[in-house]
This record gives structure tokens, C-alpha cells and sequence, in this order.
């Protein structure tokens, strides 16, 4: 009963100070942003607030992380394929690919401060209830974005996953990799298991996160391009404790 009140009481400093820091920084983001070159605005803008956010959540909750196949990180843009767990990797790999340009609902860039912020971002921002619309977005947004050099983050699943379970993968990664003529890096991780889907509590412990070899676009169908993309981060799933 102590240990999990003393759980309950790490998460609610946590989120405290993460609303703090997301008033804090997006007010100065707005306040200086015209004045970083916009292909430093990802790392100035994102990858530092979500460096403090991961660091707030090593300290106070206890999660810290191990990766393997940092060497498998690409120079060139690309299409990261990614399972969907928690909130915990939406931050970690902003801090990994950058610049990227990041998939989100359309519904985020009306959060006030955080979402004015993210305007300036080069997100790809999709409306979930048109299928149709949101895919044709996300092939010309990204490819554009592909070709001046930011690399796009999707989450095949389309939703968060209970931990460890593994959802169908869309083909949209793929057909936009396809169309831009860029590769595929697959990612997997197993952050569910300290940052629950839909849960308040943060269990400490250790995320393992794996990074795999890019996976080439060209000659192959957007169907086998996918399958390949999830067969690995299924199979690499299994090893995950």
C-alpha cells in the first residue's frame, strides 16, 4: 500500500512539473522561433523539450533506457515504423531521428501554447475521421518533407497497444517511403511495460528500445515493403522481457 502511494505520489510531481515545462518552453519557442533557421527549429524547439521531459521522467519516476542499434540510425532521412506503447516514445525518438517531421492529430496544434508552438514545426497534421483525406496528406506532406531532408516518424498501429501485444501495421509507412524513394528504419520497444497505455502510474524499471537496419524501398511492393517492416518488429518483440 506504501509502495504504490509512493508511486502515485512520484507520477503526480511528475506531471507537475511537465505542465510547468510545457508552459515554460512553447512560450519561448513562440517568442523565439523566427529566429532559428528552420532546419534547426526540430532540435531547438522538440528535441529539447522532450529531452527535459524524458529527463524529468528518469529522475523522479525511475524509467530510464537502453538502446541497441544505435549504428543503424541513417545520415539521410526516412520513414521510422514504430510500435505504439505509451506517450514514453512518442518523446525518446524525437530525440533520436531529427530533424523529423512528426504525424499528429490535427486536433493538438489548438493546445494552447504547446500546439501554437508546433504550428512552426513542419508537422504533418492529419484529421483522423477522414481515412481517405489523411492518407493522401500524409504521402504529399511527407514526401515533401522527405525530400528537404527531415525524416517522418508513424506509428503503423494507428493506436496504442497494451503491452505486449502487437497491432496490424497500415501500409501508409510504406507507400510513402515508396513514394519518396527513402528507407524504412523499424523500431520496437517494450515502454508499456513502465508507461502503461492509459494509465496514471509510472512503474519504474528499465525500456529496452531496438533500432533495426534500414530496410530499402526500392523493388519492392508497398505490401511486401510493410510486412517486412512488421515480421522484424514482431519477431524482435518476442525478445523483449
Amino acid at each position: 500500500m506504501f509502495y504504490r502511494a509512493f508511486l502515485w505520489f512520484r507520477t503526480a510531481v511528475f506531471y507537475c512539473l511537465l505542465i510547468l515545462w510545457t508552459l515554460f518552453y512553447p512560450s519561448l519557442i513562440l517568442l523565439s522561433i523566427y529566429f532559428v533557421p528552420r532546419k534547426y527549429r526540430h532540435r531547438y524547439a522538440v528535441v529539447t523539450w522532450c529531452s527535459v521531459a524524458l529527463a524529468l521522467v528518469r529522475v523522479i519516476c525511475g524509467i530510464r533506457w537502453q538502446v541497441e542499434g544505435k549504428e543503424n540510425i541513417p545520415d539521410r532521412s526516412c520513414v521510422i515504423l514504430s510500435n505504439h506503447q505509451s506517450t514514453w516514445e512518442t518523446f525518446y525518438l524525437q530525440t533520436v531521428f531529427s530533424p523529423q517531421s512528426t504525424v499528429i492529430k490535427k486536433e493538438l496544434l489548438n493546445i494552447p501554447f504547446f500546439g501554437w508552438a508546433f504550428r512552426f514545426l513542419s508537422p504533418i497534421a492529419i484529421n483522423r475521421s477522414d481515412r481517405n483525406a489523411a492518407m493522401h496528406q500524409l504521402i504529399d506532406q511527407g514526401t515533401h518533407f522527405l525530400k528537404e531532408g527531415n525524416s517522418v516518424l508513424i506509428f503503423p498501429e494507428g493506436t496504442r497497444q497494451d503491452w505486449p501485444n502487437l497491432g496490424k501495421f497500415s501500409r501508409g509507412g510504406a507507400m510513402l517511403a515508396k513514394k519518396a524513394e527513402v528507407n524504412v528504419v523499424p523500431v520496437v520497444h517494450n515502454a508499456g511495460r513502465c508507461w502503461p497505455n492509459g494509465k496514471w502510474l509510472k512503474t519504474p524499471g528499465v525500456i529496452t528500445v531496438k533500432i533495426g537496419s534500414p530496410i530499402a524501398s526500392e523493388d519492392k511492393s508497398t505490401t511486401v515493403l510493410s510486412k517486412q517492416a512488421y515480421e522484424w518488429v514482431s519477431e524482435n518483440q518476442k525478445t523483449l522481457d
